[in-house]
């Protein structure tokens, strides 16, 4: 017998966690757990929840756990490890992230259902005084919040086929199982302690300190003037700000009211192991027109001074506060935290002059090879790199630099072509970095583009996918995966979301020419394929002379096409065939190379290999 799916009618029946327990011998169908799920996804659909992973992550914790019959193992400390990241020497009474995510998290839930889910049939409701979420139909009331109960004692479990508190699915000796895995995994978490300290340094704070990265705290926004937004909703932008703050990889945010004490700032600032440590405070001011203005200003502890300054105008309050947010946390990230924003230029700078032989210096003078700035070090930074991963195995982003210049020192050899194990030893630094770090957007970017190189365009897509969910803000990371959406055969997508990127501010690149102009040849854009012309001429990348071939073959320059590709024959080592390898390693996807063949082959390729002419002359 089938049974029919409940209507949305039929919800509180069925989700109603104070309604009378009925006995069952098994969870019911699945259509339930699937109802709470798609109303999940909706939620984390919303702006507050894709521009906050930390805010989703909470969520989609909680509400899993609680489907999954685990409602009694929500608590300040496995949502902080789980959830939100942290250690697992995380101590809750000295750390109230928990606390100030959940009063985020119940703001956001308030927001998102007086606005966009506002016809919502079903409500995810984070009730004071815990964590376990509630859900309920549209139609009901909110429950009131319980008065505190005295706590029962750990021994005394629930009476045989009594419902569990917190538990969507009421099931007979459920608390049994539940009970003993809290105890087995509170064992397990002891027999691993003595393990954990000596062997696995810890990440966050401990880590950013060893590896001396920049420092950052967003301070307590103030507000000035009658009409200023109340401290509730400079509260929000401020957390705001500090979340987005945080998704940038290579810098240590510290939430509002942690300031650095005038020893600890001086200690930082000083030595051959010396940290950048800057600051961002803002002012509101309320206009009678019921705006109001945010100034803003970054400042250098180590020196005092202001190296940044901003005033955003015309911010709206109320209920348009989310826009208001959006904004402020876009354009000041836009400012000091791109790759070219104020804080990583200063803190690179201060680092090879004063700390070159830190963590962070080893990991600026890598940036500096990669942007051509003569202030890098000689060859690539492999040495310092392979010696900072081995003092820190844990390190993730110390890999992924590590692969990113490896990957970069293939791609601008004079004739690009990496041996399989060659690829490999790049593809496992990658990867252990993602794995590492699945919520870095750098090391998912990295890991992407070195999929890409290796033949793998359906796992850089997935991959790059991840890394813009990660970090939208960062513009850089959204130009790398463009350049994957391209060369994966994504190329409208890729050149939409690489011209937008350019717009906002990423630094622009040779390698991002070259898919352009495969993207313009792709389309058949010979608007496109003209204007690129000057950049992939100027260059002689070896990428950017296959582009220049291809956006000729679409302008309809045929000699002048003949005479790059013949060029290019003529660079490679095995002629033709290494220009054959060369447009499979940069357009692995299959339709894509396809086409980029057989244009060059039009051009001379075959005449060309089967002439057997020398290569280089």
């Amino acid at each position: 017998m089938v049974e029919k799916a409940p209507a949305a009618g039929d919800l509180h029946a069925i989700m109603d966690l104070d309604a009378p327990a009925r006995v069952e011998t098994a969870p019911p169908a699945g259509d339930t757990t699937q109802l709470v799920r798609a109303a999940l996804e909706r939620v984390l659909a919303a702006p507050d929840f894709t521009a906050s992973p930390r805010l989703a992550a909470f969520l989609r914790f909680v509400v899993e756990a609680t489907l999954e019959g685990r409602a009694d193992e929500i608590k300040g400390y496995t949502i902080a490890v789980e959830a939100l990241g942290r250690p697992p020497s995380f101590d809750p009474q000295s750390d109230p992230i928990v606390r100030v995510e959940a009063t985020r998290l119940r703001r956001a839930l308030e927001r998102y259902y007086t606005t966009a889910g506002i016809d919502d049939p079903l409500i995810i409701d984070i009730p004071k005084g815990g964590y376990v979420p509630q859900f309920r139909p549209r139609s009901d009331a909110p429950a009131e919040p319980e008065a505190a109960a005295p706590p029962e004692p750990r021994a005394m479990p629930p009476a045989p086929g009594a419902p569990r508190a917190g538990s969507v699915w009421r099931r007979p000796g459920a608390w049994i199982g539940a009970a003993a895995a809290a105890v087995l995994l509170v064992a397990g978490l002891a027999a691993l302690a003595p393990k954990i300290s000596p062997f696995r340094p810890e990440r966050g704070t401990a880590m950013a300190d060893r590896i001396r990265l920049p420092v950052v705290e967003v301070r307590a926004f103030e507000a000035s003037g009658a009409g200023a937004p109340p401290p509730t909703e400079l509260r929000a932008i401020e957390e705001q700000m500090r979340d987005a703050f945080a998704r940038f990889d290579f810098v240590e945010v510290k939430a509002a009211g942690g300031d650095l004490s005038a020893t600890g700032i001086a200690e930082a600032c000083a030595g051959p192991q010396s940290r950048s440590v800057f600051s961002l405070a803002g002012l509101a001011e309320g206009r009678n027109d019921g705006t109001f203005s945010l100034i803003v200003r970054l400042t250098d502890r180590c020196d005092g001074s202001i190296v940044w300054s901003a005033s955003l105008d015309s911010l709206a309050q109320g209920s348009a506060l989310a826009e208001s947010e959006r904004r402020v946390v876009h354009d000041i990230s836009a400012a000091v935290m791109e790759s070219y924003g104020v804080i990583p230029v200063r803190a690179r700078a201060q680092a090879l002059a004063k700390a070159p032989k830190s963590g962070y210096g080893c990991i600026a003078s890598a940036f500096a090879y990669l942007r051509g700035d003569p202030q890098g070090q000689r060859g690539n930074g492999a040495a310092c790199l392979a010696e900072l991963t081995r003092q820190e195995p844990d390190f993730a982003l110390g890999y992924a630099v590590r692969a990113t210049t490896q990957l970069y020192a293939t791609l601008h050899d004079d004739t690009p072509d990496p041996t399989p194990a060659e690829m490999g030893d790049v593809l496992d630094e990658a990867e252990r970095a993602a794995e590492l770090a699945p919520a870095s957007a750098y090391a998912a970017r990295t890991l992407a583009l070195v999929q890409l190189f290796a033949g793998e365009p359906n796992d850089a897509i997935a991959t790059a996918e991840k890394a813009l969910k990660l970090n939208p803000l960062d513009f850089d990371v959204a130009a790398a995966v463009a350049t994957v959406f391209i060369g994966a055969g994504r190329v409208e997508d890729g050149e939409a979301l690489l011209l937008r990127a350019r717009r906002e501010g990423a630094v622009r690149t040779h390698l991002q020419d070259a898919f352009l102009g495969f993207a313009a040849f792709m389309r058949g854009d010979a608007f496109a394929a003209q204007a690129l012309l000057p950049q992939l001429t100027l260059h002689s990348n070896i990428e950017n002379k296959l582009a220049l071939a291809l956006c000729l073959n679409t302008l309809g320059r045929v000699s002048d096409e003949r005479e790059v590709v013949g060029a290019l024959i003529h660079r490679m080592p095995d002629g033709a065939e290494g220009v054959r390898r060369l447009v499979h390693r940069l357009l692995p996807a299959q339709t894509v190379a396809d086409k980029a063949l057989a244009a060059l082959e039009t051009a001379g390729l075959s005449r060309e290999a089967v002439a057997g002419k020398p290569p280089r002359g």
